[in-house]
């Protein structure tokens, strides 16, 4: 992931952002507060020049001044599905979120230069070809990015890293988002990703707030009465300021410990304690226990087959919100860090995890040829046409783009040989529909016997590895987090592993049989080895000292661990060897002496079962790779003439392999961020 891409939260009074650069996160703090979350609010500002629309802490501060041409979320517009008054000027919501995106894609790019992707979220309840998805991509068009993908907020945040979800497939999870509009949403995972199944939500969040102030009020009528009596918008400034009051004080009590019952906030005759805001805050959790209860009934379950309540949103920080929902379900509930963060975390590892999209087009049989794609789906809205009529492209180039009915955009790409666009059959914003003609291109002469076409390009921090028998590959982090079996042809994921909590390293293996295993540790010196493809644990066993080197023999699937001055012998530290079985877990021996690890041969840091190699020959012996620094080519062995030359991205070590079958060629780097892969298909022409 090379192209810097912002992932937006839009929620309903409150904006989060961040740029997505080499699998980092970069939050884009708003300009005015400094705070990582924006303030959802807008104002219409006039009186100076051309009326103009702040977004932001610009519209809290302009707010006061004129505060009925505010409104206290751009979404809200979007919610109600109608246009809005701003003083004497009706806006709509397409006008309102693109402002509140163009302010934040100019922060953005500020700090990370030009963006070239926006992933925004999208409520769970606006369901496919809900005119209100239609709302969010038409503002994020306005904003330049036709391609805006929409990601549902529910899915988000189950997928959030801080959660540390570990649940199998078939699991449900219940989410439970409280920012200013309150939802339940039932998910179920499948194949690895999170599928909501029914959902409630209500403005019980708002309301809330709204009580609060009404309490604040009612108890200091002394303070606000002058400002109701002078009436116009001196009342309505009054109403936003206590609402402000309100705000702070119920997040600031969350934030405090146990221990504390009240806070005050600094205005005289007024106290917040827990047993108020318990009581106020009762009616909206009869309704979330209810509605938790409806979703679970409506997708045919009972309670106890929900693994865990996720709770994210401003509002989970409430003190009595996760024992609520615990006594009402009786199922644990889990509370990630900074919880009104979550959604916008999962939306990043949402984004990370995007599979190709690139939709090859069917192989023409005539001179001057149709194209078509099958679409997913079935069909998609054309978006745009990336090459124009009467233009060239070269094999595999992308030619348009297509939104499919759950938001996704694929890319239409070219099929195996270079040509000429001659006519664009689909105008933009009609349906391109599988096997139908989108387009007529011609096709120039080849002689080539051979053609590659890229597939891939995947990039981790980690480690890429292919399996001995060249049928799949490896991606593994360097720190033992995960283990990820990929097909070669698909990108798809096979397998995934990930051991959990407390590992500090690991080093993926192959063990007896060609086992593919992972071998954890953690600076306890406790061991642990996994069966990737099962995700089951082989065997443990505990060091008695601090691991400093670990090496693997897997040959005969043993385990060395050196720590420095484990051992004195006389007046000296040295370090102390400990052999282990793989297998078993039982210590086989243990060596006293220095510089240890150059007397275990055949032991090594990792893995060398791994199929790559700096030159490589096909599987039937035809052609041949060599990847240097930078290039990579291929020769046809029969002729002797090279057939594929590419430039690589740069990378200290640069390897290659063939798959099994001969049908596709792989290039392997590393680098100082991690390591990428490259797939090309190999394509014959016909004698």
């Amino acid at each position: 992931m090379t192209e810097p891409i912002l992932v937006v939260d839009m929620g309903s009074w409150a904006v989060s952002a961040a740029v997505l650069t080499h699998d980092q996160l970069h939050p884009v703090r708003e300009p005015v507060t400094g705070g990582l979350r924006w303030p959802g609010g807008a104002t219409l500002q006039t009186g100076v020049g051309r009326p103009r629309l702040l977004v932001g802490g610009a519209a809290e501060h302009a707010r006061d001044q004129q505060p009925r041409q505010y409104v206290d979320g751009v979404r809200r517009a979007v919610d109600a599905n109608a246009p809005i008054w701003l003083g004497d000027q009706l806006l709509n919501a397409a006008e309102l979120v693109s402002a509140a995106l163009d302010a934040v894609v100019e922060e953005a790019r500020r700090i990370h230069g030009p963006i070239g992707r926006v992933v925004m979220t999208v409520p769970t309840g606006y369901r496919t070809h809900d005119p209100r998805r239609e709302v969010l991509v038409a503002a994020a068009s306005v904003s330049g990015y036709p391609d805006v993908e929409l990601v549902g907020d529910a899915t988000a945040a189950v997928l959030d890293p801080m959660t540390l979800l570990e649940v199998p497939d078939g699991s449900y999870v219940l989410v439970c988002d409280l920012g200013a509009t309150w939802s339940a949403t039932l998910t179920q995972i499948q194949r690895g990703q999170p599928v909501p199944l029914s959902q409630e939500s209500s403005g019980s969040g708002r309301d809330l707030d709204v009580v609060l102030a009404a309490d604040l009020r009612a108890t200091l009528s002394e303070w606000v009465e002058p400002a109701f009596a002078a009436g116009g918008d001196t009342s309505v400034r009054a109403s936003f300021h206590a609402l402000d009051i309100v705000r702070q004080l119920k997040h600031r009590l969350a934030e405090l410990p146990e221990a504390a019952e009240a806070i005050e906030p600094g205005i005289p005759q007024y106290r917040l304690d827990r047993r108020l805001l318990d009581q106020l805050t009762e009616p909206a959790m009869r309704w979330l226990v209810a509605s938790c209860r409806a979703v679970i009934a409506r997708a045919g379950i009972v309670p106890s087959d929900v693994t865990t309540v996720l709770l994210v949103g401003g509002h989970a920080h409430l003190p009595n919100v996760g024992p609520v929902l615990h006594n009402g379900l009786g199922r644990p509930v889990t509370r990630p860090a900074d919880p009104e963060l979550a959604v916008l975390r999962g939306t990043a590892a949402w984004t990370r995890a995007r599979t190709d999209r690139a939709v090859p087009a069917e192989p023409p049989q005539w001179r001057v040829e149709p194209l078509a794609w099958t679409v997913p789906g079935g069909r998609g809205r054309l978006v745009r046409w990336l090459v124009k009529e009467g233009e060239g492209y070269g094999p595999g180039a992308p030619l348009a783009q297509v939104r499919t009915a759950d938001d996704r955009v694929y890319e239409l790409t070219a099929g195996r040989t270079e040509g000429v666009l001659l006519e664009q059959r689909t105008p933009v914003g009609n349906m391109v529909v599988s096997g139908a003609i989108a387009a007529h291109v011609r096709i120039e002469p080849t002689t080539e016997r051979y053609q590659l076409a890229k597939r891939h390009h995947l990039r981790v921090a980690g480690d890429w590895l292919l399996l001995p028998d060249r049928r799949m590959i490896v991606e593994s982090s360097r720190t033992g987090e995960y283990v990820k079996v990929r097909a070669i042809d698909t990108g798809a994921l096979v397998a995934e592993l990930r051991p959990g909590r407390g590992t500090a390293r690991g080093q993926v293996a192959f063990g007896p049989g060609q086992q593919l295993a992972l071998v954890t540790w953690d600076t306890a010196g406790h061991f642990a080895v996994w069966d990737v493809l099962s995700g089951r644990m082989t065997s443990s066993f505990s060091d008695g000292h601090r691991p400093d080197a670990v090496m693997v023999n897997e040959a005969e699937w043993r385990l060395v661990a050196t720590g420095e001055g484990a051992a004195t012998v006389g007046r000296y530290r040295r370090d102390v060897a400990t052999v282990w079985d793989l297998s078993t877990g039982n210590r086989l021996d243990k060596v006293v002496g220095e510089d240890l690890p150059r007397r275990f041969t055949g032991y090594s840091g990792s893995s060398r079962a791994d199929a790559f190699a700096a030159e490589m020959s096909s599987p039937d012996g035809r052609l041949r790779a060599a990847a240097q620094p930078g290039t990579l080519t291929v020769r046809d062995l029969e002729t002797e003439t090279e057939v594929f030359r590419t430039d690589l991205p740069p990378a200290t070590h640069v390897s290659t392999a063939f798959c099994a079958a001969g049908r596709h060629l792989l290039a392997r780097g590393t680098d100082d961020d991690g390591a990428w892969l490259d797939v090309w298909e190999i394509l014959e022409s016909a004698a």
